[in-house]
């Protein structure tokens, strides 16, 4: 049996962390999460699996615009023809309200819709019968381990598979259906499908239990995506391999100057690399890029980086030279001191300011609320004045760990 496994598309989410987007880009931007699903829908087809799971967080939201949901179930409309099956369960973000859809889902669709844990069973093309447990939410968080709910392997199916939507308990939150990976071997199911984690993870190989991730990163932390899992199962034994999907791709390069000796040589060589390694025609790339080994090129170079001359002639000049497919959102200057910092264009003064409001009780404690509020955090911990102190001087040293805050030089 074939299984093309996805979850955490996030359609209708924009893609953040960009500033004077050029309306070529963000056409493209615009049109990408759509061309995933469509992506998605042929690779299914080439590939002929027996079935498509959409493991929660389809949509990005629960209240989905009508030209999203037009466009994908269009999209489920191709497999349907296809006679492909398509099972989906709905996550925290999309979470499921029957009132909200505009279009009946076609008939190859089967869509977990209650928090209880339910099995629906279907027939592959080789008359095979096929179990799949699962649940949805309902609200944009569930407290409570599910598994508890889900049934052990049906010994009437010839393959039996979990759909899982959640995290585990390991890090400390408990808004989404936290569970161990323990329980859920338990189970004696031949694969586990999850959703909400969006870096694609391989948790287990026997039985194999994967999150595929999100297939199109929407932020710059979102850069190692894999596609879509096309997982192939046997009773007792899965593998998994990934195909890309991705109609946009985030990109971070560190270049080194080192071998330019003035502004002509230094602005040549990075436009260079930058064409020549980052050019991609079949999808649009987000690149951002940090800097090297620049001290010989003087004051002019530090004043033309600082106020954002650089970057706007970069990005002008390599949308022309790419077609509008490379878009260079941010540089960074590191230098020995700097290395891996974030400037930040600022008074210093301000921090000091900032940690000395936050020393006053009044003001620490409105900033807390809703955490001194949570039983866990207030089983652990008191908040009096000597945690208050500790915990701005640890948040000090933090944020020069991470930060320089230096004045605007112009």
């Amino acid at each position: 049996m074939k299984v093309l496994h996805t979850a955490d598309l996030h359609l209708d989410r924009s893609f953040e962390g960009l500033k004077n987007i050029p309306k070529q880009i963000a056409e493209k931007l615009q049109q990408a999460n759509h061309q995933v699903v469509t992506a998605i829908v042929d690779i299914a087809i080439k590939k002929q699996v027996d079935v498509v799971i959409f493991a929660g967080d389809t949509f990005h939201q629960s209240r989905t615009s009508i030209r999203t949901q037009a466009y994908f179930i269009a999209e489920m409309k191709r497999l349907e023809q296809e006679k492909i099956p398509v099972i989906m369960a709905f996550g925290n973000h999309d979470y499921y309200v029957a009132e909200r859809y505009w279009f009946d889902f076609p008939k190859n669709m089967f869509l977990f819709q209650k928090e209880q844990v339910e099995t629906h069973y279907f027939m592959t093309k080789n008359q095979e019968k096929i179990a799949v447990s699962s649940f949805s939410y309902e609200h944009p968080w569930i407290n409570e381990n599910k598994l508890s709910e889900f049934p052990n392997k049906d010994a009437t199916a010839n393959l039996h598979i979990g759909i899982y939507h959640g995290d585990t308990v390991n890090n400390g939150v408990q808004n989404y259906a936290p569970f161990s990976f323990s329980e859920m071997k338990r189970k004696g199911y031949d694969y586990w499908a999850l959703g909400h984690i969006h870096q694609p993870q391989v948790m287990s190989a026997d039985p194999l239990i994967v999150y595929p991730g999100t297939p199109q990163g929407h932020t710059k932390k979102e850069r190692t995506v894999q596609g879509v899992a096309i997982v192939s199962i046997e009773s007792g034994h899965a593998t998994v391999h990934f195909e890309a999907v991705a109609k946009v791709n985030w990109q971070k390069t560190k270049y080194s100057l080192s071998q330019t000796s003035n502004l002509q040589a230094a602005l040549s060589l990075l436009e260079e690399l930058l064409v020549t390694e980052s050019l991609d025609q079949k999808s649009v790339v987000l690149k951002e890029i940090q800097l090297t080994d620049t001290e010989q090129l003087g004051e002019e170079f530090r004043i033309s980086y600082g106020n954002g001359e650089l970057l706007h002639y970069l990005q002008t000049t390599l949308l022309q030279r790419s077609n509008h497919f490379l878009f260079l959102f941010q540089i960074g200057l590191l230098t020995e001191e700097l290395d891996e910092k974030v400037r930040i264009t600022a008074d210093p003064e301000l921090l000091k300011q900032l940690e000395k409001n936050y020393l006053q009780s009044e003001i620490f404690s409105n900033t807390l609320q809703e955490l001194v509020q949570n039983p866990l955090f207030s089983s652990v911990v008191q908040p009096n004045e000597e945690w208050r102190e500790r915990s701005v001087v640890q948040a000090d040293q933090k944020i020069k760990a991470d930060f320089v805050i230096e004045e605007d030089r112009l």
